[in-house]
């Protein structure tokens, strides 16, 4: 017999009937032989018992999130990452509780702003074992409404968030090489995958990451990125700057990503399903994006994709 027996048997206490009706038969039905008149009391003790059982549970069943009503959720800290970028961790009703979303999924964010609600989309860039809190990156526009609000908030504000929503939802080895595109605060879904990926021994895919920004100062957790391609063997970081104020950029390409690009990255036999390209930033980038994969030989993409399709779009 295998050794997963001993967990079989564990895993049978986890039912009712082995793990709550047998063994109170088995305590009333001791007590009865014992003294029969004491078994109201052994009753009454049971229920006191399971009503404590039963109450723990389903208080540590409860989440903070709710995928049809708004939330509103403590902003405890704020990180400034970049000259116009930063991340907000936001508070979890229990310091135990863990944000349980499908990887590759994001939460709606809702602003009321002059009378108006705003609603924005965020994807969690904590790693999925972190508990108490969950973080989100946003990028400051110059006429952006919403992300100047989080740009005014300090801790101890609140933020209403609904959630999750999503039409990815990563699985393990879902795919053996996969190619991410992602312009600049496009890179947060690719976090969240890199983060699921990396602290999953047992997943074992091919990543490459295609970054592109404006400058330098535009890479948002740079040297996260870094850490990661140093230390994950599994993992190529590729930069495109459109214009690197330094001169001698040299840690990878300038100007846009070009078919060229992609074509030296993208796995060349592109008929394989097992090969997948995440894509995800501006809407142009992700418009010509897909019109370079399909002209490579890559199925032919959609901005609203499904998760099965070869060539996703978030």
């Amino acid at each position: 017999m295998s050794s997963g027996t001993g967990q079989d048997k564990r895993d049978l206490l986890k039912q009712p009937l082995h793990g709550i009706y047998i063994p109170c038969a088995l305590f009333i039905f001791g007590v009865a032989i014992q003294r029969l008149d004491y078994v109201p009391y052994a009753i009454g003790i049971l229920a006191i018992i399971l009503g404590i059982k039963f109450g723990y549970v389903y208080f540590n069943s409860v989440k903070s999130l709710n995928a049809v009503e708004w939330t509103k959720f403590e902003l405890i800290d704020k990180t400034v990452v970049s000259k116009n970028s930063a991340i907000y961790r936001f508070k979890l009703s229990r310091d135990d509780e863990r944000l349980t979303i499908p990887i590759g999924h994001h939460l709606a964010c809702k602003i009321n702003i002059e009378g108006t609600d705003e609603i924005r989309y965020y994807t969690p860039i904590s790693n999925q074992y972190d508990e108490g809190f969950f973080d989100i990156l946003v990028k400051s526009y110059k006429d952006g409404k919403v992300s100047k609000f989080f740009a005014s908030l300090n801790p101890g504000s609140e933020v209403e968030f609904r959630g999750p929503v999503g039409r990815m939802s990563y699985v393990e080895n879902m795919s053996k090489n996969l190619v991410m595109i992602a312009g600049g605060s496009g890179i947060t879904p690719m976090l969240q995958v890199i983060g699921y990926i990396t602290t999953t021994p047992e997943d074992l895919t091919n990543i490459t990451l295609i970054y592109a920004n404006e400058s330098e100062n535009d890479i948002l957790l740079k040297e996260e990125l870094d850490e990661f391609s140093k230390s994950y063997p599994n993992f190529k970081l590729v930069y495109v700057l459109n214009k690197p104020k330094d001169l001698n950029w040299d840690e990878g390409y300038t100007g846009l990503i070009t078919k060229e690009i992609l074509a030296k990255y993208l796995p060349k036999d592109a008929e394989n399903k097992e090969n997948k390209v995440f894509i995800c930033g501006p809407l142009e980038m992700r418009k010509q994006m897909l019109k370079y994969c399909e002209e490579l030989g890559y199925e032919p993409g959609t901005l609203k994709s499904d998760q099965n399709d070869q060539v996703f779009c978030f």
